[in-house]
């Protein structure tokens, strides 16, 4: 009897945690801080009543956690961007959706390992491409605060690629006036399970996921993992280079983020 009382008392207080977005941030970021000693700066840019638009760069795949539990701890709530094979998960699909997340489109379909069983048409696919930057802008406008990554991608390399990208430089040169944009320089994430160190293939989230939960106990007994995360308020910076054009943009973005690393006479973040 006593055994019965014992899991229905945690099967209640797990079905409480997955169905209420404080409790699951709460919870999340207290696991997580088991495994990493984050550090953060620059919050004082950070105003819960303001419309931002959150830039971080993208070092592994679970950077986003890390930095939405940060940012909600400082009551600032955001709807993330996220690729839309991870909704094919339900548990997933779940979280994201009291996030009110949005999906994104299935750009990169031949190094892509989804977890969709039917992949969406390159047809459809470049028509949601346009839309997404409609959709983050209407967002916005409406009083959401959005997380939108630049790069589009984790870095294999240790340092943000901008590349050709254009969604940035687009939703800068529309931005909203209510709008301000916060830059995330995000440190000590680079050379985990979750990156893609040394330029190897992006790790299958689910069973990194699988593998992350299985060392998690362990965890307890290792040195914490640094992971420090800078806050700056960018928004003058980015529409100052917006009318420079879209390369000229991406390459003075892509300094912005490798500034830290410049300054300590590195090309790139060092495997940690």
């Amino acid at each position: 009897m006593t055994w019965l009382i014992v899991v229905s008392v945690l099967l209640a207080i797990g079905i409480f945690i997955m169905f209420n977005r404080h409790a699951l941030v709460s919870v999340g970021r207290w696991i997580l801080h088991r495994r990493y000693n984050v550090t953060l700066s620059g919050t004082e840019n950070l105003d819960p009543k303001r419309t931002y638009l959150i830039f971080p760069n993208h070092p592994a795949l679970i950077d986003p956690f890390v930095l939405t539990t940060e940012l909600y701890k400082s009551k600032v709530i955001i709807r993330p961007l996220i690729d839309e094979s991870f909704f094919s998960n339900r548990l997933f699909k779940h979280i994201f959706m009291m996030f009110n997340a949005v999906r994104v489109p299935d750009f990169r379909r031949i190094n892509f390992r989804p977890l969709l069983k039917v992949r969406p048409s390159l047809k459809d696919s470049a028509r949601r491409a346009k839309e997404l930057g409609s959709t983050v802008l209407s967002t916005l406008q409406a009083g959401g605060s959005v997380l939108l990554y630049p790069s589009g991608h984790i870095t294999s390399t240790g340092k943000e690629e901008m590349s050709n990208r254009q969604l940035a430089h687009n939703i800068i040169s529309n931005l909203p006036k209510n709008v301000s944009v916060i830059g995330v320089r995000m440190r000590g994430l680079y050379g985990s399970m979750w990156s893609r160190v040394n330029g190897r293939p992006a790790p299958r989230f689910t069973l990194t996921f699988v593998k992350a939960v299985l060392l998690w106990l362990p965890m307890f007994f290792w040195r914490r993992r640094k992971v420090t995360l800078h806050f700056e308020n960018i928004t003058e910076k980015l529409k100052s280079w917006a009318p420079e054009g879209r390369k000229a943009f991406n390459d003075l973005l892509e300094k912005w983020y490798d500034a830290d690393l410049l300054a300590m006479g590195a090309t790139a973040e060092p495997i940690t």
